[in-house]
């Protein structure tokens, strides 16, 4: 198993077995905390649920259709990352081989070889690449998760010259 797939197991199999460690509370802050505090949807969780494990932050925030795809392009290009990265290994140990003989490569095989290298490199740079994008998204999902989109926003077109143009905004009522 390639070291950054270990890596990434330990990751996930940590945040697995002490949910109970990463979200406890203190006893002493359960009876300072107000209960309308309890209920905001929070952005700094979804940061460390998506930083912790790839989609978590995407669950929390209830956009579970997004999950396959963040995972769906992880494996992608872990795969090619992997892919490439053994047909390096593959071309280096042929080239050890020939100068151990003697020997050199073709001009096509040292060109093949720095090609699946560049492939191996650009692989990796997207798979941090879609890890971090999918940290910025859950956390962006995260402060506009009661975001009313629903609010009747439109242009009417009046005749008479001092309403020509008129812009209805429904405005949240605050009472204090």
């Amino acid at each position: 198993m390639p070291r950054f797939l270990r890596l990434h197991f330990i990751v996930i199999l940590g945040v697995l077995i002490s949910p109970s460690i990463l979200f406890a509370q203190s006893q002493d802050s359960l009876n300072t905390i107000d209960t309308s505090v309890e209920s905001l949807h929070s952005p700094h969780k979804a940061t460390v649920l998506s930083l912790a494990l790839p989609g978590a932050g995407q669950f929390y925030n209830k956009k579970y259709w997004k999950i396959p795809i963040v995972y769906g392009a992880l494996a992608a290009s872990g795969y090619y990352f992997y892919d490439f990265n053994q047909k390096v290994k593959t071309q280096n140990a042929y080239f050890t081989s020939l100068y151990a003989q003697n020997s050199q490569p073709t001009v096509f095989e040292i060109e093949q070889r720095d090609n699946d290298r560049v492939s191996r490199d650009v692989a990796g740079i997207a798979f941090v690449v879609i890890y971090v994008l999918q940290v910025v998204d859950a956390t962006v999902d995260a402060h506009f998760f009661e975001f009313n989109i629903d609010q009747n926003l439109g242009v009417n077109l009046l005749r008479t010259p001092e309403y020509a143009l008129n812009l209805p905004l429904k405005s949240h009522e605050y009472t204090s």
